[in-house]
């Protein structure tokens, strides 16, 4: 499977210019945001597809009467529409009677918050791979770095592989998956930070 692009930047007056019905506009947005809120989400909706489409659909709904709400100011456009998204799972939670997933999600996000706040001082990446509180976004993160970024990873972090055997199986010297390792951790944490502060904005 060929590796997630990365998260492109959405432009602050995108919104603006979709609320003056410009079409290319009203492409571009959804074409840089569904991506994200449909995996946001999926893992809040206990991974129902059909549901996820639904709560997607009707997020993208209700953006679209609030154009004029998103304030640049307070958080980033794709952070603004995965907090819509959380209302509406919210929303559908409740109505199936499922508060579990609800308090679940309250939980994990106080874990990110966590995570994010110690990343920004320490590496930590191993720790944060290897949380099950922060599994969901661990695997989004890796979606977004090259496939030979995620198997090392995967490999060292996940299976629990030594650094001989790692190398064996990539047939490099110890010193070269060392350099391999290193490089994926700073493309992991890269890619974490950006989701997770994304989806951070949307859980406050």
């Amino acid at each position: 499977m060929s590796p997630t692009p990365p998260l492109a930047e959405v432009p602050d007056d995108l919104l603006a210019r979709v609320a003056r019905g410009d079409a290319a506009a009203l492409r571009s947005f959804y074409e840089l945001t569904v991506d994200g809120v449909y995996a946001f989400v999926f893992y809040r909706v206990g991974k129902d597809a059909a549901l996820a489409e639904d709560v997607v659909q009707e997020t993208f709904l209700i953006a679209l009467e609030k154009t004029r709400d998103f304030e640049a100011s307070r958080g980033s456009l794709r952070g603004w529409v995965c907090q819509l998204s959380r209302n509406v799972v919210r929303t559908q939670l409740r109505h199936r009677n499922r508060m579990q997933e609800l308090d679940m999600w309250d939980r994990v996000d106080r874990a990110l918050v966590d995570a994010l706040e110690r990343m920004e001082r320490e590496t930590l990446v191993d720790e944060v791979i290897a949380r099950e509180e922060t599994r969901d976004l661990v695997h989004l993160a890796m979606g977004h770095i090259s496939e030979a970024y995620r198997v090392v990873l995967q490999r060292k972090y996940l299976d629990g592989k030594s650094l001989s055997e790692l190398s064996l199986e990539l047939g490099v010297s110890e010193d070269a998956v060392k350099s391999l390792l290193a490089r994926a951790r700073r493309a992991f944490r890269e890619a974490f930070q950006t989701l997770g502060k994304s989806l951070l904005e949307a859980s406050s």
